[in-house]
């Protein structure tokens, strides 16, 4: 898939560490994708999308300084936002609720970030 193809599709980024997020946006913006975000923790994610800012998909760190991103999830998964995790963590540390969402360990290609969000929303 082309960045031509991507233009209008928006990624909601929430990632605590300021270079991963930058590296992040940055591989997703030369990618074609349009990041809302990034934000560091869940709060501001949520301010987000309740004043309007839409997602057409979602990247989350599963810990955002030491508060887990189960909560948005939650609210995304409803609203039918397909979601990837980042994390460094094993995947047993992720409750069962989860596991089927497709993660991708830390640290994270940016070929491997834009291939599978591509993949979420071709299906």
């Amino acid at each position: 898939m082309g960045a031509e193809d991507n233009s209008r599709r928006a990624v909601l980024l929430v990632e605590d560490d300021y270079l991963i997020a930058d590296a992040m946006g940055a591989a997703l913006d030369m990618g074609g994708w349009r990041v809302v975000g990034p934000f560091p923790g869940i709060d501001a994610a949520r301010q987000a999308l309740d004043e309007g800012h839409a997602a057409d998909v979602a990247v989350l760190d599963v810990n955002l300084g030491g508060e887990r991103v189960f909560p948005l999830i939650d609210r995304l998964l409803r609203d039918r936002v397909p979601v990837v995790l980042t994390t460094g963590y094993d995947p047993e540390a992720i409750p069962p609720a989860y596991a089927a969402l497709p993660r991708l360990q830390k640290p994270v290609q940016a070929r491997m970030l834009i291939g599978c969000l591509a993949s979420l929303l071709d299906r």
